[in-house]
């Protein structure tokens, strides 16, 4: 007896209706196609500077804060995506935790920044959504703010969401304001904020600071799966032996190479390019950082590297303004109990799909600790801050605590 639409989600044709849960399965990955590509890979812009495209934290900080860093012993800073969605003010929500967590730290824990894991601005990152959507929502926020982009910033016009701008090129709103010429010029001069814009070097680029080393990618514009070109897939491999072997090693990378959600799932294409490059040039990251899924998700893997097993913890940290958070899949009915032991040495560690937050991470010499707050949209009160997870990752074994 063959399953209805109700169970399998298809109809006629290409028509389709949901993807359902199967039970006992809990998918990670887009291994089946969830939607069509909604767009053709977008080229990417001419960059600020020649190859290897690095930006040490020296750019915006002052020697004087350097110190202060090296002096404490550990850099923290601030994590999370998908955060300017014009439909609601989440996002505000979301910058006010992190400024409060930012205001009360002791000044030798204060974030050095704030790394934005992409999807700055919905939904197809346009110039003139910044000054409401980014520079308002920040407009107290004291650290400086760096990104990778997502694919809503580089999204050209929908025909179906309206009129198509013709003048509209994907990635003009982050390249303005992330990539600028001039990084002294005003974000915005409708909006209260004092912020200026970014001069970072590429929409790929390697961060080089006192603890850490993060070699951020671009995954371009699919919903589902990402896409790298040749070229940025060989500077990756050539970043990854660059980096300094006695400093912290992060990627970041807007899709996720696990997910358990129902709406994008994991990009197979992110974890082959992300785990073929370890694997072919021996060096694994201690962290790998991710948005575009609208939720909070940790992962742990184990795999076999040239010195024996490494377990590498991927985040998923994309809570932080999209009005709509993402569920997870149900296996026989419910909801997933963590830590959940999957197949082919992966574990879903923990996760919170409920509420909006942020991820603090401190790097030192020794180890990395990740923090996650997130708190109930709460409409003109203050934020109800809870601290949800917490890890530590042992630079040396790579072990996860």
């Amino acid at each position: 007896m063959s399953r209805n639409t109700h169970a399998t989600g298809r109809g006629t044709g290409s028509r389709q209706t949901h993807v359902p849960s199967q039970p006992g399965h809990f998918p990670v990955q887009a291994k089946q196609k969830f939607v069509d590509p909604h767009f053709p890979f977008q080229p990417l812009p001419t960059p600020n500077a020649a190859a290897p495209y690095r930006y040490d934290l020296s750019r915006f900080l002052s020697a004087e804060d350097i110190g202060h860093i090296k002096t404490a012993g550990s850099m923290v800073f601030h994590t999370v995506g998908d955060t300017g969605d014009f439909r609601g003010r989440v996002q505000d929500f979301v910058a006010e935790m992190m400024t409060d967590d930012a205001n009360a730290q002791a000044d030798n824990k204060k974030p050095a920044f704030f790394y934005h894991l992409g999807d700055v601005v919905y939904f197809a990152g346009d110039i003139d959504m910044y000054g409401d959507n980014f520079y308002e929502t920040y407009k107290d926020y004291p650290g400086f703010i760096v990104s990778i982009p997502g694919n809503h910033d580089c999204q050209p016009d929908d025909p179906q969401d309206g009129p198509v701008d013709p003048d509209k090129v994907p990635l003009d709103g982050w390249v303005k304001n992330f990539m600028s010429k001039d990084p002294h010029q005003l974000g915005s001069l409708k909006t209260s904020s004092a912020r200026t814009q970014m001069d970072l070097p590429n929409v790929y680029w390697t961060f080089t600071t006192p603890f850490a080393t993060i070699i951020g990618l671009f995954s371009n514009v699919g919903e589902i799966e990402g896409a790298f070109d040749d070229k940025q897939i060989a500077w990756f491999k050539s970043e990854l032996k660059a980096a300094d072997p006695n400093l912290a090693l992060v990627v970041a990378v807007h899709h996720p190479p696990y997910s358990g959600d129902t709406e994008h799932s994991g990009s197979t294409i992110v974890h082959k390019v992300l785990f073929d490059s370890f694997e072919a040039v021996g060096r694994y990251p201690h962290l790998v950082l991710s948005g575009h899924v609208h939720n909070y998700q940790r992962f742990t893997v184990t795999v076999q590297g040239g010195d024996g097993p490494v377990t590498v913890p991927c985040i998923v940290a994309g809570a932080g303004g999209y009005t709509k958070l993402g569920k997870l899949h149900k296996i026989d009915g419910a909801f997933p109990e963590a830590p959940l032991t999957l197949d082919d040495g992966l574990t879903l560690e923990q996760y919170d799909q409920d509420n909006f937050g942020f991820l603090r991470i401190e790097v030192g010499a020794k180890t990395i600790t990740g923090t996650y707050f997130s708190a109930p949209y709460n409409v003109g009160g203050p934020p109800q801050v809870t601290q949800v997870d917490q890890f530590h990752i042992d630079l040396a074994s790579h072990a996860v605590g």
